[in-house]
């Protein structure tokens, strides 16, 4: 499962299509090809730890450095700043910031649990945005002990 999540497959219907198709499905999965409704269902009842255990997935990653995350820029321009936000915030400001990407992160997962109805929408890569969310939430717990 978080390895569908890693790369966009989040539909319980396409993981399971996938443990036929893909080869690091198949790997992973140990041969098996498990039913799209348990998956769902698992899904479902343990929503809250898988959670916790992407994040700790998503912040190992980065720490080992296995996990490399690009720039976005919308219009290309590309502006220098010494005292950007990134190094200068607040401490009530962090604590913001931290809840924030929290919440998108619970939003990102909520799409998770649409996309067996519908389709994803065009260019939305929520594997991407998960985990730049959660570097931004790594570096403000970096923030936070400093």
């Amino acid at each position: 499962m978080f390895y569908g999540y890693a790369t966009g497959t989040f539909s319980a219907r396409k993981i399971e299509r996938a443990t036929y198709e893909s080869m690091p499905f198949h790997f992973l999965a140990g041969g098996l090809h498990p039913d799209h409704d348990p998956i769902a269902n698992f899904r479902k009842t343990f929503l809250p730890e898988l959670k916790d255990l992407f994040v700790h997935i998503l912040l190992y990653a980065q720490e080992i450095g296995v996990l490399t995350l690009g720039n976005i820029s919308l219009d290309g321009t590309k502006i220098h700043a010494d005292a950007s936000k990134s190094n200068a915030i607040s401490y009530k400001h962090l604590l913001e910031l931290d809840s924030q990407l929290r919440t998108e992160v619970d939003t990102l997962f909520a799409l998770t649990e649409h996309a067996e109805q519908t389709e994803m929408p065009e260019g939305l890569v929520i594997a991407d945005e998960i985990a730049f969310r959660h570097e931004r939430l790594a570096n403000l717990a970096k923030a936070k002990a400093v």
